[in-house]
């Protein structure tokens, strides 16, 4: 891809995704993610009615007349993107680009952001640290995040090594943040890199799917080669040996996903390449107002 495609594709993602925050999440980011605590505004008099407990007793003291404190929610927060790149993440049969949709879906979430004043961040990797943007707040922050997503190459022959980006981003970023993690989560070993993470953040670890992923087309004997090794192997389609199994592969793999994210009391959204993500990330805010 060159760079005027490049360009191109940015300002498409750019323009759709402001009107999604616009549109469709105006509100939902906000009640979904408040702020960490509240934070001394300043004081006033006692009024009939406030709360005893917040009487400043030293100011009240001085002034010889009952202050109260006056609190307000710390709004300022960081979101924190964490995205794998490995090849099966980034190859899928559906008709929309992969890694578009991905940048499209982080774009939205981070123009949600930009509106609260909230700093963001970009990760990327497999099995290794490929590229990362501090967190700041702004717009070109948001245009460099979703270029680097779709500029990002899968590297031939590599998996996901999650203990490996985790590790690094608690090296580089010490503070509390909202993090998505974004990966297909085919790799199975993932749930100690997940409770890592999740210590002091909150955590929603967002699975895409192929959808071929739950569920073979009946095609016959047909020749396939994993998108990470390059193993070419052929199988049976028509089998319903193959498809029992298969099928039962799909269903704990989602399992194994959401428990690990349970266990690390952490959140999940699981998006099918055929779904509408826009409502998935509704259903999720709405989920999580309703729990605040």
């Amino acid at each position: 891809m060159d760079i005027r495609q490049i360009i191109s594709r940015v300002q498409e993602i750019e323009i759709r995704s402001k009107l999604l925050s616009n549109q469709e999440f105006a509100g939902e980011y906000k009640t979904a993610f408040k702020g960490r605590g509240m934070q001394f505004s300043e004081v006033r008099q006692y009024s009939y009615g406030d709360d005893v407990r917040h009487i400043d007793w030293n100011v009240s003291a001085r002034m010889q007349n009952p202050y109260i404190k006056l609190f307000q929610e710390e709004r300022e927060q960081t979101l924190f993107f964490l995205v794998d790149i490995s090849s099966s993440v980034l190859t899928s049969i559906a008709e929309t680009d992969r890694k578009e949709r991905i940048a499209e879906m982080v774009a939205a979430l981070a123009f949600s952001a930009n509106k609260n004043r909230d700093k963001v961040g970009l990760l990327l990797f497999d099995t290794e640290v490929r590229m990362v943007l501090p967190p700041v707040s702004g717009y070109q922050q948001i245009i460099q995040m979703i270029k680097n997503i779709l500029q990002a190459e899968s590297v031939q022959n590599k998996g996901t090594d999650f203990d490996e980006a985790i590790r690094y981003f608690k090296r580089i970023y010490k503070k509390n943040a909202i993090v998505f993690l974004i990966s297909d989560f085919i790799n199975d070993n993932y749930e100690n890199a997940v409770k890592l993470l999740s210590a002091g953040n909150d955590l929603i670890g967002v699975a895409v799917k192929d959808p071929l992923d739950d569920m073979l087309p009946d095609i016959g004997l047909v020749q396939i080669k994993d998108a990470e090794t390059d193993a070419v192997t052929w199988i049976d389609t028509s089998s319903s040996i193959y498809k029992k199994w298969y099928r039962q592969t799909s269903v704990l793999r989602n399992e194994r996903f959401k428990k690990a994210f349970d266990k690390a009391r952490a959140s999940t959204i699981l998006i099918s390449d055929r779904d509408n993500y826009i409502q998935k990330l509704k259903m999720f805010f709405h989920q999580r107002a309703k729990m605040r």
